[in-house]
């Protein structure tokens, strides 16, 4: 047990170490420091949890509710307008990605498993990668 908790530090050590971990959290800083893109996070927050408790309030007004949801979808694309929101978006996608080649990784030398995802998302690979130039 104490090797594999040792390797499994390792590989978080590297996760930490790595180019998109480290352009991922440079994002998050960069959109907290800008105050037009962390209010605008803020305020679909608010929208959102204003919504979720007209859901969960006795005698919820139906219309109060439409509105509630009205202005937490436009608070939603103002948000989704933001340069710095969507450099974060992308700098996640790409860390999601990469911990999802990792667990991928994980599973195949565990279990054996081959999935067809596992093969560039179903684009014809036969599992063979003798005449492939890679995959994805």
């Amino acid at each position: 047990m104490k090797q594999v908790m040792q390797k499994a530090q390792e590989l978080a050590d590297a996760i930490a170490a790595s180019d998109i971990y480290h352009r991922m959290k440079e994002k998050e800083a960069e959109l907290q420091e800008d105050e037009a893109a962390a209010e605008a996070v803020n305020r679909l927050m608010r929208k959102r949890q204003r919504v979720e408790d007209l859901l969960t309030a006795k005698g919820m007004d139906p219309e109060e509710l439409k509105q509630a949801n009205r202005e937490m979808v436009q608070a939603e694309a103002e948000m989704n307008a933001n340069e710095k929101v969507l450099e974060l978006k992308a700098a996640r996608k790409a860390f999601s990605e990469m911990m999802n080649s990792v667990n991928r990784v994980l599973r195949i030398v565990i279990t054996g498993e081959l999935r067809e995802e596992d093969f560039g998302g179903g684009s014809g690979c036969s599992g063979d990668c003798s005449g492939c130039s890679g995959c994805g």
